[in-house]
């Protein structure tokens, strides 16, 4: 067996409600060259949103398509009640540790040892999560073939240069748009990623229903409902267009909405202690956040204006909905707010 020969060097992991055997967290998140990779750091986060969000959404099987350890599918069986997982991963060492893992916890799953297109081309899941090394542009086409109708694909990218628009040559080649970096670009990636689900849905049929996203350090996350239904995509495509940086216009990117805001709050309403604060500022915003494309920099804006000092963002908020706008503070940014005022 593969890890024969590193069984001593298997920890217990704890994170969530469960615990499981990983390779050393404390160095195996610094590089994808080692014995099998685990970030204990941001993508705890991920996968604490992600977890209690499937907890509301309880779709049927669901494929951990680059399982690594296996924790995410295990804590989907434990902790969100998805009823079958299916691991898989290239590596044969991820896949022995994920059975492992998954035992552990009489997880009912089956497992796969395969290139993710792969794998996708030949069988079909109630849900798909897509954690790939950088950008999940190659494999979101397969992952959206995958998913039956009313399904959900859980989207995440890591390269946040191209998609802030911090490097527009590489946005382009990967993402297929015009970009340049704005004052939100935390959002933006975001709205990249979901024009990139919803393209390659389309392809297969299916219109998209957002239903979060968010990020948490280097980590971008999309998770969206596939329907297989013709009116859903003109309307997808009505909701996709172009942001306006110095009066010159980028994309195309999603400009529809981020969220269902009562899964947001249904998700919410699951958090306790064993999951991250992160987790729950992220769901706490996402569901009251207005929808605007865009937010606003309190700092950059103070600076814009000569302020002196920056103003409580209580009483900000405060004057823009006495003036009837709508205003809250925005999961993407702790200096940001979202509203629908005019600069």
């Amino acid at each position: 067996m593969f890890l024969s020969a590193y069984i001593v060097d298997l920890l217990p992991y704890r994170e969530g409600k469960v615990e499981v055997l990983v390779f050393d967290p404390r160095e195996s998140w610094k590089s994808a060259d080692a014995p099998v990779f685990l970030n204990p750091r941001a993508a705890r986060v991920n996968r604490d949103v992600s977890v209690l969000v499937l907890s509301v959404l309880k779709p049927g099987d669901v494929l951990d398509g680059m399982t690594a350890s296996g924790i995410r599918g295990v804590r989907y069986f434990v902790e969100s009640g998805v009823p079958e997982i299916a691991f898989n991963d290239v590596n044969p060492r991820a896949v022995e540790l994920a059975r492992k893992n998954a035992e552990m916890y009489g997880v009912r799953g089956r497992f796969y040892q395969k290139n993710f297109n792969v794998l996708c081309e030949e069988e079909s899941f109630r849900a798909v999560d897509l954690d790939p090394f950088g950008s999940p542009a190659p494999f979101i086409w397969s992952a959206a073939r995958s998913v039956r109708s009313r399904g959900y694909v859980l989207v995440s990218a890591t390269d946040t240069r191209p998609l802030s628009g911090a490097s527009p040559k590489q946005a382009l080649a990967k993402y297929g748009t015009l970009l340049r970096k704005p004052e939100w670009y935390p959002e933006l990636m975001a709205r990249v990623l979901y024009f990139l689900v919803f393209h390659a849905a389309a392809l297969h049929g299916k219109g998209i229903e957002p239903v979060l996203a968010f990020t948490y350090e280097h980590h971008v996350r999309v998770i969206a409902r596939l329907v297989k239904k013709p009116s859903l995509i003109t309307r997808n495509a009505e909701q996709v267009g172009f942001y306006n940086v110095e009066g010159k216009q980028y994309g195309p990117v999603w400009l529809g909405p981020l969220h269902d805001q009562k899964t947001a709050e249904n998700a919410l309403s699951r958090w306790d202690e064993d999951y991250t604060k992160a987790s729950r500022k992220i769901l706490e915003r996402a569901s009251v956040e207005p929808e605007v494309v865009g937010y606003y920099d309190v700092h950059v804006w103070a600076k814009k204006l000569g302020l002196k000092s920056i103003p409580p963002f209580g009483s900000i908020i405060s004057a823009l909905r006495e003036r009837g706008f709508a205003a809250e503070r925005t999961l993407w940014s702790d200096k940001g707010i979202k509203t629908d005022a005019d600069p």
